[in-house]
């Protein structure tokens, strides 16, 4: 059996997807901010700390800018090396594309996880109703 002829597009934001999850398996990062151009959709796929480039040539390939946040006490050089070497492999296992780069973008460093689900629930507290009291 023949290959079929024509073509094969892969959406961005399928790319910007893989991308993420395989950020959130990466431990130690929080996926951060990017700068007002890229928000503003100039030429590139943004997707929260991650921006998208894909170039459809002959052999697709992808540029990656990733925006993080590490925490306090990890090796900064260590965290950025698996950041690029995790996307690559899993950009190209699903995709097929070439993966041209993985720029990691450290943006700040953070010293708990737990900062975030704190922020969450004083969120819950604010908008939590408690009953009224009435006398009799």
């Amino acid at each position: 059996m023949e290959k079929g002829e024509g073509t094969i597009h892969i959406s961005e934001d399928v790319i910007v997807e893989i991308a993420r999850k395989t950020l959130t398996t990466i431990p130690g990062i929080i996926l951060g901010g990017s700068s007002i151009a890229s928000k503003l959709g100039i030429g590139k796929k943004m997707g929260d700390g991650l921006r998208i480039s894909v170039d459809d040539g002959k052999v697709p390939s992808i540029s990656v800018d990733t925006y993080i946040s590490v925490k306090y006490g990890l090796r900064i050089p260590d965290i950025a090396w698996d950041v690029q070497e995790k996307v690559k492999e899993k950009l190209e296992a699903f995709t097929g594309y070439n993966v041209k780069a993985v720029n990691v973008n450290v943006q700040g460093i953070h010293f708990s996880d737990k900062i975030e689900k704190s922020s969450e629930k004083v969120e819950e507290a604010e908008h939590s109703t408690t009953p009224a009291h009435t006398e009799q």
